[in-house]
């Protein structure tokens, strides 16, 4: 009977041992600052874009346009070459000229009636670790107090729970467009207007960071792209 208690003994220590050498599992801990809530190495805060004192789009579509507009001035150019070489410049300056003017009525048109559309203002969330950075648009009607519970559905999937809310981000999302650092050929600064552009070879990502956080996020971004 010994024995066999011995035995039993035996058996059962290792199973306490390793109970109590049992790895915990890490609950993540959560670090706020400025706007930025830190989870480990990712990062995700909520900025409210404002149209009206916030260029960055306005920019950004007439510099498509103006190149979508040199593409037929300069096939112009090419055409009328027959007619002299003086004949073809006048011809393709005007033609560029008039575009400039159209485009621009139509753009300041198109940007203020978008502009009034969504309220003046809407809200893209921002997702960003060691590897990269996602740029996801929320649709217009979403107002700051969804927007800001989705930013919280987004910190929770960070951190393995998923809920309804996460689920419902989805649903919300517009527009997302992820860049990896280890693709991104040139980074522009424009701190007057709160952005840092992040480009790939095809795809520009812009980065939108208050003030208070706006070196915070540059530094992360220049440390972990290609030098």
């Amino acid at each position: 009977e010994k024995k066999d208690s011995s035995i039993s003994e035996e058996i059962n220590e290792p199973k306490i041992e390793r109970d109590e050498t049992t790895v915990k599992q890490e609950i993540p801990t959560l670090e706020k600052r400025g706007d930025i809530t830190i989870n480990g190495t990712e990062m995700q805060w909520m900025y409210e874009l404002s149209f009206w004192r916030n260029p960055a789009i306005l920019i950004t579509s007439a510099k498509v346009m103006l190149i979508a507009l040199f593409v037929p001035t300069v096939f112009m150019f090419f055409i009328s070459l027959s007619d002299g070489f003086m004949d073809a410049i006048r011809l393709s300056a005007t033609i560029f000229a008039y575009g400039v003017i159209g485009m621009a009525v139509l753009l300041i048109i198109a940007y203020v009636f978008v502009g009034f559309l969504y309220g003046g203002k809407y809200y893209v969330l921002f997702k960003m670790d060691d590897k990269g950075v996602n740029h996801i648009q929320l649709d217009k009607q979403y107002k700051k107090a969804q927007a800001l519970g989705y930013l919280s559905a987004l910190i929770g999937l960070s951190s393995g729970n998923l809920t309804t809310a996460g689920s419902g981000l989805m649903a919300a999302t517009k527009q997302s467009l992820y860049t990896s650092f280890k693709k991104v050929k040139s980074i522009k600064v424009a701190k007057a207007r709160n952005t840092i552009y992040v480009n790939e070879t095809l795809s520009r990502n812009k980065v939108y960071i208050s003030n208070e956080d706006f070196d915070f996020v540059l530094e992360h971004i220049l440390n972990n792209c290609p030098k």
